[in-house]
């Protein structure tokens, strides 16, 4: 069966290689191992002109992807953000938490991403998630907490959401006083 999707990713028809980089983005869920002998053909999807194909081969390859790529599908990632729906961005915003977890040594690239989708336009929902991955990173990736945050501080000083806001100074009056320097959050709350 993965030989019959790698060839239909090669297809010249949209919803046949939409259908295939779907199926293999489900599949990469529980069988990363065997969707990443299809990264090869993916790869060329990153730049088809179907959005959506191409949303789903970058997080397939996310989701399978080696550590040495990381910073390369960030670039990719970052170059069409803009372009794709909300809902397609709560599945980037997964599969690049997900990869902050699995390559903890890529925590300042990843993070980084999120947060400057934070200062982009985007739904409550969007910036929800965005914020929910970087309290989850923040919180189980070793080396990540300062990190994570400085860029949430940041943030709240322009969010309009009020919800996360009350969220994110929570958060930051249970782990700034576990930081080497506290004293550098104080200004921010």
């Amino acid at each position: 069966s993965i030989t019959l999707l790698q060839i239909c990713l090669t297809s010249p028809k949209p919803v046949v290689r939409f259908a295939a980089a779907r199926t293999l983005n489900r599949l990469s869920q529980y069988r990363p191992h065997l969707v990443a002998r299809c990264n090869s053909d993916m790869e060329p999807l990153l730049s088809d002109q179907n959005r959506s194909v191409a949303t789903l081969a970058l997080t397939t390859l996310l989701k399978t992807g080696h550590e040495s790529n990381v910073d390369r599908l960030v670039k990719q990632i970052t170059s069409f953000m803009c372009d794709i729906t909300d809902s397609f961005k709560s599945e980037v915003v997964a599969a690049v938490k997900e990869l902050c977890i699995q390559y903890p040594g890529k925590h300042k690239i990843l993070m980084g991403f999120l947060s400057s989708n934070l200062r982009e336009e985007g739904s409550a929902d969007f910036k929800r998630d965005l914020t929910e991955a970087l309290i989850y990173c923040t919180q189980h990736v070793n080396g990540a907490k300062e990190c994570g945050l400085l860029h949430l501080c940041e943030f709240i000083e322009d969010c309009e959401y009020p919800t996360l806001c009350v969220k994110i100074i929570g958060l930051l009056g249970q782990e700034v006083p576990n930081t080497s320097n506290p004293s550098k959050f104080v200004r921010f709350i």
